[in-house]
């Protein structure tokens, strides 16, 4: 799912397949391709997931149980309004957690993974030798990220600002 400010704006899940508007203003505002481009990257994301949770109970020496275990990725970014009103990096996340514990996180600052536990330690070593990933997760989180957020912050604001100007007449 997505948020902005806590409110879900977006969201997709497996047995629905598709990536859908939470928020009148993102279905409003966003052409047909933004949530085709959306589902397909988010379906991408789910095989990638499958694999990666393969690897993990393999690692973990884990067998296939009645419980089903659970690889979480969170990411986003925060940005500071600036006086012309465009938003400026301030910090950005991307994270994951297996099984509820802290796994793996990016350090923007220095574009390197950070091992949250002795079980993320080869795929640290692994994400960390893939210069172009790391390359891409600082750039997403400190330039992509922020244009996103400035975008959805505008439209929901016009959103706002049209529903308060029919309720004042």
């Amino acid at each position: 799912m997505g948020l902005l400010d806590d409110k879900m704006i977006d969201y997709f899940d497996s047995e629905n397949q598709e990536k859908v508007p939470k928020q009148e203003w993102m279905r409003e505002c966003l052409p047909a391709d933004y949530w085709d481009k959306g589902t397909q990257s988010r379906k991408s994301k789910q095989q990638w997931f499958k694999v990666n949770i393969g690897i993990l109970m393999e690692r973990m020496r884990q067998n296939e149980s009645a419980n089903p275990h659970v690889l979480q990725w969170m990411h986003g970014c925060e940005g500071e309004t600036q006086p012309d009103g465009t938003l400026r990096f301030v910090r950005g996340m991307d994270k994951y957690a297996y099984d509820g514990h802290d796994f793996l996180s990016f350090d923007v600052k220095n574009g390197v993974w950070v091992a949250q536990s002795p079980e993320a330690e080869p795929t640290k070593r692994t994400w960390d030798a893939v210069q172009v990933l790391k390359e891409y997760t600082k750039g997403y989180l400190e330039n992509e990220c922020i244009d996103w957020l400035n975008k959805f912050v505008n439209y929901g604001q016009q959103q706002l600002q049209t529903a308060c100007m029919s309720d004042i007449k």
